[in-house]
């Protein structure tokens, strides 16, 4: 009942009927619900994005980190200047495969 009033006292400041206010109540109910689930599943990804990233960084630097450890850059020893940075991108990736990734 006292529900019913309120309903009736906002649809009169509306100048809507009961029914349409209880149909844009609902509506926006659903679409905040909506927003709100994937906002939820966002974060879920975000978050085990940021979990595998940690790992992943965990596993290069313990790999780093270990005495005597060489690993071949997979490249010919005699390149350009201009082409170490692409030898430290292949020393990467050489690096993490070793590793398993």
């Amino acid at each position: 009942e006292e529900l019913l009033e309120e309903i009736d006292k906002i649809s009169q400041g509306l100048k809507k009927n009961r029914s349409e206010v209880i149909r844009e109540a609902i509506t926006k109910m659903i679409n905040d619900y909506k927003k709100q689930q994937v906002v939820e599943k966002a974060g879920k990804i975000y978050r085990e994005l940021a979990e595998d990233d940690k790992r992943l960084a965990e596993d290069f630097l313990s790999i780093c980190e270990k005495p005597g450890a060489k690993y071949k850059a997979g490249i010919k020893t005699k390149r350009k200047r201009s082409n170490q940075k692409g030898a430290r991108y292949i020393f990467s990736i050489s690096v993490l495969q070793k590793a398993g990734r």
